[in-house]
């Protein structure tokens, strides 16, 4: 399983990680930031691709950030 551009990420960010569900194919868990707060988050390890509840972070092998694409949750409407 490669997380180790996710782990790198999460170092940049000063997160602490706690892991729920790992596959080659996906990695789910919560991140606590340095604040205290907890985001869900879902990883995609072969398009390293984190997604979090508003947007999706593409990182590189290093943990850098790419690209940034915000989106907003669909409407129950």
């Amino acid at each position: 399983m490669r997380v180790k551009a996710l782990t790198h990420w999460v170092i940049y960010k000063g997160y602490k990680v706690r892991f729920t569900s790992r596959s080659p194919q996906r990695v789910e868990g919560v991140l606590t930031t340095s604040e205290g707060a907890e985001i869900t988050f879902g990883y995609d390890p072969v398009a390293q691709v984190v997604e979090l509840p508003n947007e999706r972070i593409r990182i590189n092998d290093y943990g850098w950030e790419m690209e940034r694409i915000r989106h907003e949750p669909a409407s129950s409407e």
